[in-house]
């Protein structure tokens, strides 16, 4: 099986893993009229059960 090399950070995502790795099968990169980096979403985020809300 190959592991996934998707590095995220987002730690209320329930695909987060303590080594800051993406667990979903696929990810889906969202704002397709998007012109900086800051301005890309990531469209798999699903929040976890254990989410810290602001």
């Amino acid at each position: 099986m190959m592991e996934n090399k998707i590095r995220c950070e987002v730690k209320n995502c329930i695909y987060h893993t303590k080594q800051d790795h993406c667990t979903a099968s696929c990810i889906e990169v969202g704002n397709k009229n998007a012109c900086k980096c800051g301005e890309t979403v990531c469209n798999t985020f699903e929040l976890n059960d254990k989410a810290v809300k602001g």
